[in-house]
């Protein structure tokens, strides 16, 4: 059993095995009610460690560029202190593009010794392979993103196999994207055969038009349909594209689903060390919480855009919920209303 954790928690009345050696975790509430949120603390969190990144790619909802800063390592060390006491158990290093962080292996190096297992998305540019061996050693699991020149995340794709890693491909679906995510489904058997799982993340129209969302029609449902014939590698989705997922009829394996996780069991820090619920919310909303100044679990447990959320996210119908039919649909029960934050839901029209 080495590298599974049992742990129960306990003021929020319920269990979780976690797999620290590829991520996998089952939630165990009490008389098989699924917990609702972790009162503490969460269980992921999400960590820009930087706004760098030299791509500058029009469609990045944080706008990361060549100015971008980083974040201190000792702020990272103090985020990851309470982390420690509020049960988190993973973390998924982000930004801009995180593993140019001058400090990235000092950074993972920091997190296992907190008994935290890091993870981590690249654009594929600035990796080594010193990198590359701490990434061996220190992460449950890398992520390359998949867009123009693909040359590059083939490249990590491959050097990643090399040193024996589990790689992902995150995917960025938007209505310019599908038609790529579609042709990589039908002509790329021969990549997914080489990677661990290949994830779609669902298009967020910050300092972007809400023209490029996703809409239904034919073509979001041929491509869910190609989903279900993949068996090459894993498939999956944030928790954002929740609301398209029924168009997987009965293939739909309901127990593998969980609704929005933001501000039940994960929550975002920003390189200034500003806490949300979500990342989506780092530049749209002035009530981050400053964990120079509040502590992981008070920023948790009152944060005002953390209360916000969960009231959302466990009333239908009500005056707070972003679309009042979600109170008679019958899909509520899978998805809660889709995204709280951003007009991108399926049945936003």
């Amino acid at each position: 059993m080495q590298g599974i954790l049992l742990r129960r928690y306990k003021e929020s009345d319920y269990f979780v095995l976690f797999n620290q050696n590829n991520g996998s975790f089952l939630r165990y509430g009490k008389n098989d009610i699924d917990p609702f949120s972790n009162v503490k603390g969460p269980e992921l969190l999400d960590i820009s460690l930087t706004n760098f990144c030299a791509r500058e790619c029009d469609f990045c909802y944080r706008q990361s560029n060549k100015e971008g800063k980083f974040m201190p390592l000792a702020d990272y060390s103090l985020i990851m202190g309470q982390a420690k006491k509020v049960g988190v158990l993973q973390v998924a290093l982000g930004g801009g593009n995180p593993n140019q962080h001058p400090e990235f292996t000092k950074i993972l190096k920091i997190t296992r010794d907190h008994n935290i297992i890091p993870s981590y998305t690249t654009n594929g540019q600035g990796l080594t392979d010193a990198l590359y061996k701490s990434t061996k050693e220190l992460c449950g699991a890398m992520a390359v993103s998949w867009y123009d020149p693909y040359i590059d995340a083939e490249a990590v794709i491959k050097k990643a196999k090399e040193y024996k890693i589990k790689v992902n491909i995150h995917f960025l679906l938007s209505q310019n994207s599908l038609p790529r995510a579609i042709d990589l489904l039908e002509t790329r058997s021969d990549l997914l055969e080489t990677i661990n799982a290949l994830v779609f993340l669902n298009y967020k129209p910050i300092h972007t038009p809400e023209s490029l969302c996703l809409t239904d029609g034919y073509q979001i449902q041929y491509f869910f349909d190609l989903i279900k014939n993949i068996k090459t590698c894993k498939i999956g989705f944030d928790s954002c594209i929740i609301s398209y997922l029924p168009l997987m009829g009965k293939d739909l394996v309901l127990e593998s689903i969980d609704f929005c996780e933001a501000g039940r069991f994960s929550a975002y820090i920003s390189e200034d060390l500003l806490l949300y619920p979500c990342s989506f919310l780092n530049d749209i909303s002035n009530n981050g919480v400053n964990l120079k100044l509040t502590s992981l679990e008070d920023g948790w447990r009152n944060g005002e855009e953390f209360v916000k959320i969960r009231q959302k996210l466990n009333s239908p119908g009500t005056q707070n919920f972003p679309i009042k039919a979600c109170g008679s649909c019958e899909s509520y029960s899978l998805c809660h209303g889709g995204c709280q934050i951003l007009n991108i839901n399926r049945c936003r029209n």
